[in-house]
């Protein structure tokens, strides 16, 4: 295999498949490259811009939007790329075309981000469209991108946009007059200029029957025509609508002029109306263009690319593309003597074509004049994914990827020459086709295992693709698929919340009877997969399942879900007789969190027990021991997007056996957007994690390269899957760097860096006042600072600084600390030193706090239908339920918070979610305490406190 060059960064993108949005053909004879000459093209996958060379097969990539591309542009000779995306954060920007550096950036240029982009004939202005704000209206802005300056030269409302559906999605200058500009949204055409330091809408004259002709299709885009006067639009309906300048005379008597246009405007400008409508197509005209200056390209959901000259009369066709509904059409640079007008009556550059089944097509001129219909096919440049992207897997011990696309079909790929091996359709018995959600190959890569939204599992091939057994078992998508270690056992998860398991065995034939010569015949052995059983073994989404091979030799598989609970699955004795039994009972993990994914803890060296790990929705690692289920270790998860949803280890190359392994370091991925690296052993060192943007929304899949060096993301509904070089040794560096910097001060000052500064100095204050408590506050012997506090301080120590755990929770830091070292020395330890409680404390403590709406879903979990209780079943269910508080706990628990003198409260009085949390808690507007909570509980009317 070639080893890829060295990467600066942990993870670093180093390709893409997929295409959204437009293609651009870079390709000219006169650029600054070795040669002069370039065959490029420019398109977008999710937020990325891609300059793909079709010749060397290079990408080249333009990372700088965390939102996924909206609207690309590039300048007419080629030099200038620009990008606009849409969200928070958004950007536009200029990139250099043969450098692909960025040249220009624009932060926040509207609201809500890019609809349409337009650049000037001669470079230097670009207009945007941006999308709708929050109050429903559109902006057209001018921005003169050459100049230092800050924000648009011009901007100016659209006019008649009120809310998205009527918002304006196409503009363009005017070749001739770049301060003339036309717009549309789906029912109308607006015209505008921007001379007088004003940019002012000007909308046509229209007859009613031109009215009726707008309202009855939808407007798709707009352009002006080369050296006239004339601009055309193009509608959903395959009507191509022209706009001239008409004397007065020859308008219709019932024409009237848009009451919004400014009267100088129509003083200065010719006044433009609709001349005519025209059906070029029988579908959707979803590209208009203009070649050569003289003529007019057309192409749309026929999947045909036409060519018109400005009166109209066809000149060329191609119709035999057979790649989908067309998108867009970019043309080579119009350089002199690139064309020979001689060779033919039709002429036309070199030109590249992108459909709405995302593939891009290059098409040479001479194309045109070919007799047989597959000569006319053009080349296939770059084939994308045709539809979300639900699941992917790469292969453990080949360069290939399989992609599973929701049409129906499964793409497997050579991930490193980026050659696409072979498509397959996946269609049932029934001829039904079936659409992938999960797939996962076996270790020994001689199996492709294939989740359906059916319920269907397909065992494939995994080179061929072709179905080698299947299995229906359930009627609900399949979630999770998972191969044991030795690739004998498959277990599967589906929504139903069920488990599934199949065995693979080694069928051996009975001897046949012997022949006349006395000899035996024994057919081959036939290997086949055979279903075990299922069980309902959680009652909410199962969000983990995973095999291991236990220290012992024994098979292990665990799961985790939403239900809170860690099941462990016995299949010592598992057949199709026996089905599938639990190894003792559910055990409940959480009590608030939700377990959002699980893993086994690697057994690297050092490891006494196996450990089971998990990920909840609160950022925290636990580490369960797998025999006890014991908590072992509690730890911070990376925070760079929400909660963790996936946990993979990298495989890492065993010198000793030529063999692959467990490594020290785990890819992870979030429900949206990020994935990332994070080291082990998890405790909570923030400089042991990384993250990054790797898709703008979504994130349905991960996978790891059998040899650890790629991890690939697939979008989801971004249509788009990433390869990512992975450098660990980056992400040492970053470690050893950190530690370097902390040396001296102690383990636990890069942990510091999670606490605010006043949270540390009290840190350190209760520390040593616990210290005190240990002796005696009222001791009058020498104090003897030794530098550790009693496990049993702990709970005060956390709670004084605002931590509120429950029993549970302290009895698990309690036992953390006090068998950190068991397994390895066999020796507990009852006391903690500062260091060890700083890492703790951040480890453990909530990452964001109590809220409102937290106290608020808890009211409505007990039952409050109208979320009020009185308040004496509220008190009720404080002494009774769940970790239930006595008495007399209870009553200097309320008098810590309302302050003495309060003697009752009418068991009567109505309590809800609010009067708890601003009255009784004494929370602000931000969820922190007030001061003065003893008034604010009086005011309630509460005035008898009895508990």
């Amino acid at each position: 295999m070639d080893v890829p060059p060295p990467v600066a960064n942990a993870l670093t993108l180093s390709w893409t498949f997929g295409f959204s949005g437009a293609v651009h053909s870079l390709a000219s004879h006169d650029v600054r490259s070795p040669g002069g000459e370039r065959s490029a093209i420019f398109y977008t996958s999710s937020h990325t811009g891609i300059i793909y060379d079709y010749k060397t097969k290079t990408q080249q990539l333009l990372q700088g939007h965390c939102n996924k591309i909206q609207a690309t542009v590039i300048s007419p000779d080629k030099k200038w790329i620009a990008t606009a995306d849409a969200g928070p954060d958004n950007v536009i920007v200029v990139w250099d075309s043969i450098t692909g550096t960025p040249v220009k950036t624009i932060f926040n240029p509207h609201q809500n981000g890019t609809a349409a982009l337009a650049i000037s004939e001669d470079s230097m202005c670009l207009a945007s469209l941006s999308q709708v704000d929050d109050v429903g209206e559109q902006e057209l802005s001018l921005w003169e991108w050459t100049v230092e300056s800050e924000g648009a030269l011009y901007t100016s409302l659209v006019p008649g946009v009120v809310s998205s559906d009527s918002a304006h999605t196409s503009v363009s200058f005017d070749p001739a007059d770049h301060r003339v500009i036309v717009t549309n949204g789906p029912h109308k055409v607006t015209f505008w200029t921007w001379e007088n330091f004003q940019l002012k809408p000007y909308n046509p004259v229209l007859s009613k029957r031109d009215s009726g002709v707008l309202q009855s299709s939808t407007l798709i885009s707009s352009l002006f025509l080369p050296d006239t006067t004339t601009a055309v639009t193009s509608t959903t309906s395959g009507d191509l609508i022209l706009w001239d300048a008409v004397p007065k005379q020859e308008r219709p008597e019932d024409e009237e002029e848009d009451p919004t246009n400014f009267p100088e405007f129509v003083e200065t400008n010719p006044l433009k109306s609709m001349v005519k409508s025209i059906r070029l197509s029988e579908g959707q005209i979803s590209y208009l263009g203009t070649t050569m200056d003289k003529y007019l390209v057309v192409a749309g959901e026929d999947g045909c690319v036409r060519f018109y000259d400005f009166s109209l009369r066809i000149m060329a066709w191609y119709e035999d593309l057979n790649a989908g509904p067309v998108t867009s059409v970019s043309f080579a640079s119009n350089v002199p003597g690139n064309v020979d007008d001689s060779a033919s009556d039709f002429v036309c550059p070199d030109f590249v074509v992108g459909t709405a089944t995302s593939y891009i097509i290059g098409v040479e001129c001479a194309l045109f004049q070919e007799i047989e219909p597959e000569n006319r096919r053009g080349a296939v440049l770059v084939q994308g994914i045709g539809d979300h992207t639900p699941c992917i897997a790469a292969h453990p011990t080949m360069d290939r990827l399989v992609i599973g696309v929701a049409d129906g079909t499964l793409q497997l790929w050579d991930f490193m020459t980026r050659t696409l091996l072979m498509v397959q359709d996946l269609m049932s018995d029934g001829g039904v086709k079936q659409r992938p959600q999960s797939c996962q190959f076996d270790g020994a890569g001689r199996a492709l295992a294939l989740g359906m939204t059916s319920g269907m599992l397909k065992v494939s091939d995994p080179d061929s693709l072709q179905e080698m057994a299947s299995f229906t078992n359930g009627d609900m998508p399949i979630t999770t698929i998972r191969f044991s270690p030795d690739s004998s056992w498959l277990a599967y998860a589906d929504t139903a919340n069920f488990v599934y398991v199949l065995n693979f065995a080694i069928i051996e034939e009975a001897p046949q009877p012997e022949d006349d010569d006395g000899s035996t015949e024994r057919s081959a052995p036939t290997a086949t997969w055979n279903y075990v059983g299922r069980i309902k073994s959680h009652t909410k989404a199962i969000t983990g399942l995973e095999f291991t091979v236990r220290e012992d030799g024994r098979l292990a598989m665990v799961s985790v879900a939403e239900d809170r609970t860690l099941v462990e699955y016995d299949l010592s004795e598992a057949t199709p007789g026996t089905g599938i039994k639990l190894r003792g009972e559910p055990t409940k993990i959480e009590q608030i969190a939700v377990p959002t994914a699980c893993m086994w803890h690697p057994l690297l060296g050092g490891d006494f027990e196996d450990r089971v790990v998990t990920a909840n929705n609160e950022f925290k690692f636990k580490q369960w021991n797998a025999d006890n289920k014991s908590c072992r270790r509690t730890s911070l998860c990376p925070t760079y997007g929400g909660p963790l949803t996936s946990l993979q280890t990298i495989p890492a190359i065993n010198p000793e056996r030529n063999q692959f392994g467990p490594s020290p370091y785990v890819v992870y991925s979030t429900a949206e957007k990020v994935i990332g690296i994070v080291k082990i052993p998890f405790d909570g060192n923030p400089h042991k994690a990384m993250g990054l943007i790797a898709h703008p929304t979504a994130i349905s899949s991960i996978t790891v390269s059998g040899d650890g060096r790629f991890v690939m993301s697939a979008g989801g509904e971004d249509r788009c899957v990433n390869i990512w070089q992975i450098s660990t040794a980056t992400l040492d560096r970053k470690c050893e760097e950190a530690a370097a910097k902390a040396e001296g001060l102690g383990s636990a000052e890069m942990y510091s860096e999670l606490i605010d500064e006043e949270t540390k100095n009290d840190l350190i204050d209760f520390f040593y006042y616990a210290q005190l408590r240990t002796q005696g506050e009222d001791s009058m012997e020498e104090r003897k600072i030794t530098g550790l506090v009693a496990l049993s301080e702990l709970p005060n120590l956390v709670r004084s600084l605002g931590y509120y755990p429950s029993e549970e929770e302290c009895a698990a830091m309690i036992a953390e600390v006090y068998y950190a070292k068991f397994t390895e020395t066999g020796e507990t330890c009852d006391t903690i030193d500062l260091d060890t409680f700083i890492k703790l404390y951040v480890n453990h403590k909530s990452v964001f706090g109590t809220s409102k709406g937290e106290i608020e879903d808890a009211f409505s979990s007990l039952g409050a239908g109208d979320g009020r209780f009185s308040w004496g079943k509220l008190v009720e269910m404080l002494k009774n339920k769940g970790e239930n508080i006595a008495g007399d706990d209870l009553k200097n628990i309320m008098k810590a918070l309302v302050g003495g003198g309060v003697d009752g409260v009418n068991p009567a009085s109505l309590m809800n979610a609010a009067v708890f949390s601003d009255k009784i808690l004494g929370f602000d507007e931000d969820g922190g305490a007030m001061d003065d909570v003893k008034e604010n509980f009086n005011e309630t009317g509460l005035t008898d406190l009895e508990v």
